[in-house]
């Protein structure tokens, strides 16, 4: 699982507490260690969001020594709270276990409880994790709360189940426009698969033209794997109606880059 925490200092918080402006005032002259003591006095008070922003800067923000032990508990207390982007990190430092013993068991309980209150992101990963046990319906289930959540990486993993009939009747209809919806607000993931899908008329009419579109799109958003399909259809020479393999080895050098195992070893063929 890809791990993205959330983040939510002081600049993007609500502006009209008084402890936000004052923060934001010393965070802008570069004293971390006042930020700290702002955000400490707000916990303190019983505002959660200042724990939670607390819990941010012991995970090492810049000027702040890292203390996740002291991150945790900060994190713990904003989501006793109910203020889920903490319980939503939370779940994510126990289903990681980089900082502390992984527990999955802590980290679905957490996980659930920022998705029953709408955070797509924490649906999503719930769905991840389904999946990876291989409870497709539940991923499924997951999955559509994400994406009814406005996460648009959960409405691309949707679409996955759908174009694959995992833990639902497969429906290409269905995953295009999932696809097409979270390719538009730039999930690279999304424009690459729909790029497939066009390529080998998965629901649509076959189009190479369109396909090397939206793998263009993916490989501009740093998803590797359209970097490397793009790649492909420049070998196969499906995209200006010629080989182009200059092309093909920029766009598998990139996707190497980028850390995809298959775009190293096309590279090294046309090498």
């Amino acid at each position: 699982m890809k791990k993205i925490y959330i983040l939510l200092m002081a600049t993007c918080m609500l502006l009209n507490a008084g402890y936000i402006k004052e923060s934001v005032e010393a965070h802008k002259k570069g004293d971390h260690k006042k930020v700290a003591n702002i955000y400490q006095k707000a916990c303190d008070d019983g505002k959660a969001s200042a724990c939670y922003n607390l819990g941010i800067l012991y995970m090492g923000s810049k000027g702040i020594k890292k203390d996740t032990k002291k991150a945790l508990k900060f994190y713990k207390e904003a989501c006793d709270a109910d203020f889920v982007s903490a319980c939503y990190n939370l779940a994510l430092v126990y289903s990681v276990g980089d900082v502390v013993k992984k527990d999955m068991k802590k980290a679905i309980k957490l996980y659930k409880k920022a998705c029953d209150k709408n955070d797509g992101s924490a649906c999503n990963n719930l769905g991840m994790l389904f999946k990876a046990d291989k409870d497709y319906k539940k991923a499924v289930d997951y999955y559509r709360m994400s994406c009814s959540s406005f996460d648009d990486v959960g409405c691309s993993n949707l679409a996955f189940m759908y174009a694959n009939g995992d833990g639902v009747k497969k429906n290409y209809k269905e995953a295009l426009k999932l696809y097409e919806k979270a390719c538009k607000r730039g999930v690279g993931m999304a424009c690459s698969n729909l790029g497939t899908m066009h390529e080998n008329a998965n629901g649509t009419g076959k189009d190479y033209k369109k396909a090397s579109v939206l793998y263009k799109k993916a490989c501009d958003a740093k998803y590797a794997r359209g970097c490397n399909n793009l790649g492909i259809l420049h070998v196969k020479g499906k995209v200006a109606k010629k080989i182009d393999l200059k092309k093909a080895k920029e766009l598998f050098k990139k996707a190497c880059d980028l850390g995809f195992k298959l775009g190293c070893e096309n590279l090294k063929l046309l090498k």
